[in-house]
């Protein structure tokens, strides 16, 4: 689509006197090839409906319009761009949708327009993500984009949030090149790690390009790859995504260690000998395997076991904690039992028998 002419981002910024702001955390993509980069690695946007998070100052969000979307949803949260971005909106005749707040915190369902809502997609079908109506979109800034994919993340195993009208929506952003490697890494590699585990098992996640950071202004002191996420039709394994984190957390908190080693740390101490071991054996891993070499179903079945194992009602011997505290003893139960006081007798002197 060719928009009427407008000024580019840069002069806006120029215009508005806007510069970046640390406190936001803002490095602008503005060079016209590079915004346009970006947008195309989102795939095919034509006709679509975007949700765009962090706009800035509007340098993307027009290639998503030049691109063919057909309405977009800008959600910002630095107040003084709105001046540049409304420029923009008056040129697309107000089909660019301006929200002040914070992703964090934001309600992404409430901006979806009815006519996609009352339409219910497929989830399981194999044209769901390509014909998703929907598209998350943004260059965020790099502290919150793990925990707003982290977000995203739950709500697509829940299939809650924007994620509930049965659309699998991509998801397209920018981040750290590094932080990206971990989260596409396979098993074997050095980046593997947690987030590797957790969003494989529920996502198809691509790098689809790498900048320099010396494309954005301020200039970024690493560089930043534009990283997709599908999420899969189903998931590798059907496990609750708490679960898996937990097991994944203590498999890489100490990533040199053997599993039978680490798993330990997921069991009372009671019973963690016999409990590690039974994972382990259901699990057909050896005691000195490394978590390294785990695939994304390998783990998921861990956690699946895992929350088999912690789940069954146990014995009333093992579930006693079996702590002295002087004259108490106290149970897991939660009843505390004190020790009868011995009843003194005074001994009897020699005249006391003679009587």
């Amino acid at each position: 689509m060719v928009l009427p002419p407008t000024p580019s981002a840069a002069d806006l910024l120029r215009t508005y006197k806007l510069p970046a702001l640390r406190r936001f955390a803002q490095n602008f993509l503005l060079d016209p090839r590079a915004t346009s980069k970006f947008v195309a690695c989102a795939g095919n946007i034509e006709n679509k409906f975007v949700v765009e998070v962090g706009p800035g100052p509007g340098g993307i969000t027009k290639q998503l319009f030049e691109h063919g979307a057909a309405r977009v949803a800008a959600i910002e949260k630095d107040i003084r761009l709105f001046p540049a971005l409304q420029t923009l909106s008056n040129a697309v005749d107000s089909r660019l949708r301006l929200y002040l707040g914070d992703i964090l915190d934001f309600n992404i369902e409430s901006v979806l327009p009815d006519d996609i809502t009352t339409q219910r997609g497929s989830w399981e079908s194999d044209e769901s993500s390509s014909c998703s109506p929907i598209h998350l979109l943004g260059n965020l800034p790099f502290n919150i984009a793990i925990p707003l994919l982290i977000r995203w993340l739950k709500q697509v195993s829940t299939r809650s949030g924007p994620f509930s009208f049965g659309y699998r929506i991509p998801i397209t952003i920018c981040m750290q090149e590094a932080v990206a490697g971990r989260i596409v890494s396979d098993a074997l590699m050095d980046q593997r790690g947690r987030l590797s585990i957790i969003f494989q098992n529920w996502f198809d996640c691509r790098v689809k390009h790498v900048f320099s950071g010396r494309a954005f202004v301020p200039a970024a002191n690493v560089n930043v790859a534009v990283i997709q996420l599908i999420p899969l039709k189903r998931p590798l394994v059907e496990v609750s995504y708490d679960l898996l984190d937990k097991v994944t957390r203590v498999a890489f908190h100490t990533r040199n260690k053997k599993m039978g080693t680490t798993m330990g740390a997921l069991f009372q101490e009671e019973t963690r000998d016999d409990d590690t071991r039974e994972l382990l054996h259901r699990a057909h891993l050896k005691s000195d395997t490394m978590c390294l070499t785990l695939t994304a179903e390998e783990f998921g079945h861990l956690a699946q076991i895992y929350g088999d194992i912690i789940s069954r009602p146990r014995p009333i011997h093992e579930q006693l904690d079996r702590k002295i505290n002087q004259n108490e003893l106290t149970f897991e139960l939660g009843e505390t039992y004190v020790r009868p006081e011995k009843i003194k007798t005074k001994k009897k002197s020699k005249k006391d028998w003679d009587e």
